[in-house]
C-alpha cells in the first residue's frame, strides 16, 4: 500500500471498526451484579445512607435518614493497551493479521469493566465503618450483627448464607427484604454450585441410609460462572441480591475505551524507527459498595 495521509486515515477507519467489532464481543457478566455510575471528575466521593429501613407511618414530625459522615472516595485509574506496526508490513500489505490484534485489543479494553469490577469482588476493602467489607461482626444502629462471610461452598453453606441475608434488618430494625437472587463461582466451584441450583435431587442421609430428596434450592438463585475467579481466589463463592436499585458493586466509568494512533509521518516513531502506533485507553474503577447486599464464602489462597 502507498503510503499516504490518504491511505493511512482509511487504514485508521478499518482498524476502528475491527476495534469496535471487539468490544461487541464482550460478555456483559458483570452487569448482573453491578450498577454503573458515569463519573466526570478523577475522583468521586459517595455519602452512604446509615439506614436501609424504607417507608414509615407517619406520625408526628419526619424522621430524617442521616448521611454518613464518612463516606467512600473512589479515585479513577487510566488503562491502556498498544500494538505496533512495522511501516514495511503496511507498505507490503501484510497488515491483514493485525486486523486480528485489533480486534483483540478492542475486546481486552472493553473488557477491562469486568476485569474492574472481578477485582473489586474478591478485594475485602474497610468500609464505612472501617471493618473490613466482608466481615462476622457489622452491625446496622442496635439491630443484630450483619454477617457476611461463610466457608468452602456447599448446599448447607449456601442455605445458611440465603437465611441470613433475607434475616437483616436495617437501622429502624425492620427487615431488610433481601432476596438473594445469584451465585457467584468460579471454574472450580461450578459442579458445586450445579449441584446446588439445578439438581432437582439432593442426595441425603436418611435412616434408612442414604438417599434422595427433593432439592430445595433448585431454582433458587441465578448461577453465574466466572472465569477470572480462579488461582488464588477459586475457592471463592458469592451470593448477591443484584436485581434492586441497589447493586452490591458499583462500576464507575469516567473514560470509555477508544483507539488512538501515532501514523503521521513527522510523529517520532513513525520518522525514527518506521512504526505506527495504535493504542487503546480508558479510565475508571469499581467498588464493593452495600454489605447487606453480597454474601462472600470460601478463602482466598
Amino acid at each position: 500500500m502507498d503510503i499516504s495521509r490518504k491511505n493511512m486515515d482509511f487504514l485508521f477507519k478499518s482498524f476502528n471498526m475491527n476495534f469496535a467489532s471487539g468490544i461487541e464481543r464482550v460478555p456483559d457478566s458483570w452487569q448482573k451484579f453491578c450498577g454503573t455510575i458515569q463519573s466526570a471528575a478523577a475522583a468521586n466521593v459517595y455519602p452512604f445512607l446509615e439506614q436501609f429501613g424504607g417507608m414509615r407511618e407517619w406520625i408526628g414530625e419526619r424522621q430524617l435518614k442521616n448521611v454518613a459522615t464518612r463516606k467512600i472516595e473512589v479515585v479513577n485509574r487510566d488503562f491502556e493497551d498498544t500494538v505496533i506496526i512495522p511501516r514495511n508490513d503496511i507498505e507490503d500489505d501484510q497488515y491483514g493479521i493485525y486486523s486480528t490484534l485489533i480486534a483483540q485489543l478492542g475486546y481486552n479494553a472493553g473488557k477491562i469493566w469486568q476485569d474492574l469490577a472481578v477485582e473489586a469482588l474478591v478485594s475485602n476493602p474497610s468500609w464505612i465503618d472501617d471493618k473490613a467489607f466482608f466481615t462476622e461482626d457489622r452491625v446496622y444502629g442496635d439491630c443484630p450483627v450483619v454477617n457476611n462471610t461463610a466457608e468452602e461452598l456447599s448446599a448447607e453453606a449456601y442455605a445458611a448464607a440465603r437465611r441470613s441475608m433475607m434475616e437483616y434488618r436495617g437501622h429502624n430494625g425492620r427487615n431488610l427484604g433481601i432476596v438473594p437472587n445469584l451465585l457467584i463461582v468460579g471454574p472450580r466451584n461450578e459442579a458445586a454450585a450445579f449441584a446446588i441450583l439445578k439438581d432437582r435431587l439432593q442426595l441425603r442421609e436418611l435412616s434408612a441410609g442414604v438417599g434422595a430428596t427433593d432439592n430445595p434450592w433448585n431454582g433458587s438463585a441465578e448461577l453465574l460462572v466466572l472465569p477470572e475467579l480462579s488461582g488464588d481466589s477459586e475457592n471463592l463463592w458469592f451470593l448477591a441480591a443484584a436485581d434492586g436499585i441497589l447493586k452490591p458493586l458499583f462500576v464507575q466509568q469516567r473514560k470509555q475505551p477508544a483507539l488512538v494512533c501515532l501514523d503521521g509521518e513527522n510523529d517520532e516513531n513513525v520518522f525514527c524507527r518506521r512504526e505506527y502506533i495504535y493504542g487503546a485507553d480508558a479510565r475508571g474503577e469499581a467498588f464493593l459498595a452495600f454489605p447487606h447486599l453480597i454474601f462472600r464464602g470460601g478463602a482466598a489462597a
